[in-house]
């Protein structure tokens, strides 16, 4: 028996929403290397009606394929380099020392404070960036791009452990520490781009894989998310390599500041609903 038309209608308007969003996402995340998975969450769960296990391998989906969207574009500029290895190897690492090191029972509250220094940092981002937007947003045509050489590479790695280190330790790593701690090291804005991006795609097919065996995965919807997902990852790592290294600078602290703050409050929601909970 086939399905009414009105079910027919309602899945497609529901597929359109969740390309629509995927691609929102993936912008963001292809532009500034925040995957806002804390984020997707809630609104998965409120607005889209996941339970809450199928929202968390959606949001997992939605990054993995606005990561692989992304290093796409990339792949045209940078091909693939000893340096993402390191990041790789560092950051996990690090991430292994950092989950041992804080139970988990404190790490809501340390991760509180966490957004809150990530606020700061990106608001200095934004003021240390807005100056040199005198000399264009746009990056000149036919400018390469350039990785760092061999002399770097351990302030890179320094950067690597800084970010596996808070993300085993909070659970909030990734592009949130290693891309500021790469320029203020003096890498370009763009390489601290491609290289944060690259950094958790490991971890996110990873994570699909494991979510996607333990429960069931409604491809039927989460393909849309992760088709708009991709979509978006190439519409902003697009933008990203067409911006100055003063533009995207200010694209992320923008973003930065942006995202955690959002974090931070539901955090704090989060926080206030536990204790009432246990009250």
């Amino acid at each position: 028996m086939s399905k009414p038309r009105s079910d027919w209608l309602f899945q497609t308007l529901r597929g359109l929403a969740l390309l629509v969003l995927g691609w929102a996402f993936g912008a963001f995340y292809g532009l500034s290397s925040l995957g806002l998975h804390s984020v997707f969450l809630p609104i998965g769960i409120m607005l889209l009606g996941f339970p809450l296990a199928r929202a968390n391998t959606a949001g997992w989906v939605l990054i993995t394929c606005a990561c692989v969207g992304a290093l796409t574009v990339f792949s045209q500029y940078l091909s693939f380099h000893p340096l993402v290895l390191l990041i790789w190897a560092t950051y996990i690492v690090a991430g292994l020392v950092g989950n041992a090191l804080v139970p988990r029972a404190r790490r809501a509250s340390l991760r509180a404070y966490l957004l809150l220094l990530l606020i700061a940092v990106g608001a200095g981002m934004v003021w240390q960036a807005y100056p040199t937007l005198s000399e264009g947003v746009f990056r000149a045509a036919g400018t390469s791009i350039v990785l760092p050489a061999r002399t770097s590479w351990a302030p890179i790695a320094v950067a690597g452990l800084m970010a596996g280190l808070l993300g085993g330790m909070l659970g909030l790593g990734g592009g949130y520490v290693l891309f500021p701690a790469l320029v203020l090291m003096g890498v370009s804005p763009h390489v601290a781009l491609w290289l944060s991006i690259w950094l958790l795609l490991p971890l996110t097919v990873l994570s699909v894989l494991t979510s996607g065996r333990r429960r069931a995965v409604a491809w039927s919807q989460e393909g849309w998310l992760g088709a708009g997902a991709f979509l978006g990852g190439v519409a902003g790592a697009t933008w990203a390599l067409s911006f100055s290294a003063g533009m995207l600078v200010l694209c992320f602290g923008t973003a930065l500041v942006a995202s955690s703050f959002v974090t931070w409050r539901l955090v704090a929601l989060v926080e206030k609903a536990t204790a009432t909970k246990h009250d």
